[in-house]
């Protein structure tokens, strides 16, 4: 075989020059008694990888090595090129090439099951690869590491439900106002993402939160109100809850203080994940989103979370664990500040992620998932609160009649096994004998409960009013006999929206200048238009920044700051909307920290002091 050895290299050279244009091959441990080369193949060069191994690898390493009880034989590159197919040598190793593709997809797979530690080695390795793409990995890198600090606080609230449904209505089967729900497009969503199919608008509201599409077709957060005549002018909501990327599904709390909603460009864990913002009191400014943490965020989309107008709920959608046509929603128990603590493992947080409903029938109320309109009268009010009892003790006696002959059968097979003392038995008969009497009782309170709908119903009959409660009893129900009751809504008529164009500044004034080029552009001045103007402000530099850091923005104004580096901030707007408007486009340019600042006569004054100025 020795003889063998320059041919052997010359031809890996050949082959690898040839087809990949790198060369991998030598011995692989020096001083072996079994001397082995590897060679590289493409896959349609040699048999053993068409189909057979490592299907998703474009080449394939091969070492061969001698056979010690073959006769030496002479050189032929035949014999050098199917070394298979020969019975002088043995097959050492067959492995794929690994490529930055192949970490990164392993790292994916990773990240999904929540080993956020293991993710971030594989996003390294791939960082290596001569084909990585910076860009992507640190995304990923960072979304990683975002998991492995989110897993040092984690929530674990109890799941009462957890219902598939389609992704085209799920948000119909939410107990929230009938027909408030309006299907994009619309007025105010022109819709043009997947996850997003209506827009909540109840007949009766007075300020509406909505997301759609920007120019670039982002979606950002908007929100309009009722000025009597007219709506206003549809305005980004603030500053703090607008990024690079897409926030969907606003939803305002019972109380008002705090917006949820899913972005894709906060800080987070990969997909959508939910986030809460608080509401300042004095100045009625939106806070920094906080990402809502393990189990409501995940690595999969998760989206729509709202609280219940009783406070007992939250409820959310999410595609964790389904197809991609369809999503789970989920019911857990109101936590207003949840107890958090360190995730153990990636076990545990797969875990709590999986949200798996509690079998407790002591916390089944399925009362909010009932028709929250408001009543016609006092017969209306009677039969659906009635209605809403008899939901609520047919589910219970389904959760007790299960739990009993889950107790029964324990009992059933520890006394057949003969390993439990008189005692134990004992006891398992006493529980099954309080459960039985708590089932009785429930039935009988049923009982009770069906007949006074039925009277409630024979009194609304006489009113007139059957048709409207009717419908309301009669829809459709999903769950019934589990621990919560989806009742699915209708979709409200076409909206129909009048506005106020003098309402709010939507669009670039003449006088603003701002654009996004090829090529950027420095500003020759550092001087700005006197009254109150605001700009963009980009990041802080010790050095002279080049075109190139500039990302194609235009223009970009150059200060020196009192700590004598440079500061750089782009463009000049004569209303704050518009700066707003602008802003998500520069973040996706490369800097996800701009802020909006502001000046008067050129002087640096507070935002917040300038939109009061400008009478906003």
């Amino acid at each position: 075989m020795k003889v063998l050895e320059p041919v052997i290299r010359k031809t890996c050279r050949l082959v690898a020059a040839t087809v990949l244009g790198s060369v991998l091959c030598g011995p692989v441990r020096a001083g072996a008694a079994a001397q082995t080369d590897t060679l590289i193949f493409r896959r349609d060069s040699i048999n053993i990888s068409r189909g057979l191994l490592f299907p998703g690898a474009d080449t394939v390493a091969i070492s061969v090595a001698p056979d010690p009880m073959a006769p030496p034989a002479e050189p032929a590159v035949r014999e050098i090129l199917t070394p298979l197919r020969e019975d002088r040598s043995t097959i050492a190793a067959v492995a794929p090439i690994p490529t930055a593709a192949t970490y990164v997809a392993a790292g994916d797979s990773l990240h999904r099951r929540y080993d956020f530690a293991a993710a971030l080695e594989q996003y390294r390795l791939a960082s290596q690869q001569r084909d990585a793409d910076p860009a992507i990995l640190a995304l990923r890198m960072r979304t990683a590491q975002n998991g492995l600090n989110l897993s040092e606080s984690v929530a674990a609230p109890v799941v009462i439900a957890k219902q598939r449904f389609s992704l085209k209505d799920f948000f119909l089967y939410y107990p929230m106002r009938p027909a408030g729900w309006r299907s994009a497009p619309n007025v105010l969503d022109k819709g043009g993402l997947p996850l997003v199919g209506a827009t909540y608008v109840p007949r009766d509201a007075k300020t509406v939160f909505f997301s759609a599409a920007d120019a670039d077709g982002f979606r950002h957060l908007y929100m309009t109100q009722d000025c009597d005549s007219a709506w206003s002018r549809p305005a980004l909501v603030d500053e703090n809850l607008l990024s690079g990327g897409n926030e969907i599904y606003p939803m305002l709390s019972p109380d008002g203080d705090r917006l949820y909603f899913a972005s894709d460009a906060f800080y987070g864990v990969g997909g959508y994940d939910l986030y809460q913002s608080v509401r300042d009191p004095e100045t009625g400014l939106w806070g920094e989103p906080v990402n809502l943490g393990f189990p409501y965020s995940s690595p999969a989309d998760d989206f729509l979370l709202m609280d219940t107008p009783d406070g007992k709920y939250t409820i959310f959608a999410s595609n964790r664990a389904c197809r991609s046509d369809s999503v789970y929603v989920y019911v857990l128990e109101h936590q207003a500040l949840p107890f958090r603590s360190p995730a153990g493992s990636a076990e545990e947080l797969r875990r709590l992620g999986a949200l798996s409903p509690t079998a407790s029938a002591t916390r089944i109320d399925a009362a909010s998932a009932i028709d929250a309109d408001i009543p016609d009268d006092d017969n209306t009010r009677l039969f659906q609160e009635f209605s809403a009892e008899v939901s609520v003790l047919r589910d219970s006696v389904s959760v007790l009649e299960r739990t009993l002959e889950i107790l029964r059968g324990q009992l059933a097979a520890t006394a057949a096994g003969g390993a439990a003392g008189a005692d134990a038995l004992t006891g398992m008969a006493t529980a099954i004998a309080r459960q039985e009497e708590t089932l009785s009782a429930t039935r009988l309170s049923l009982d009770k409960a069906v007949k006074a709908r039925q009277e409630a119903e024979k009194a609304f009959l006489k009113s007139g009013v059957r048709s409207r409660n009717r419908r309301t009893a009669d829809r459709e129900v999903v769950g019934a006999g589990s621990a919560y009751v989806f009742t699915k809504n209708s979709l409200g008529p076409n909206l129909k929206m009048r506005f106020d164009v003098s309402s709010a500044v939507a669009e670039a004034a003449p006088s603003d200048v701002f654009r996004v080029a090829p090529v950027g552009r420095f500003s020759p001045t550092s001087v700005l238009p006197n009254g109150i103007v605001y700009q963009i402000y980009l990041f802080t530099s010790p050095r002279h920044a080049s075109l190139d850091d500039i990302n194609g923005l235009t223009p970009v104004y150059e200060r020196m700051t009192t700590s004598l580096k440079y500061a750089y901030s782009v463009g000049v707007f004569s209303h704050y909307s518009a700066a707003l408007s602008a802003l998500p486009s520069v973040r996706r340019l490369g800097f996800p920290e701009a802020t909006i600042i502001a000046f008067r006569n050129n002087a640096p004054i507070p935002v917040i002091d300038a939109r009061r100025a400008e009478g906003r």
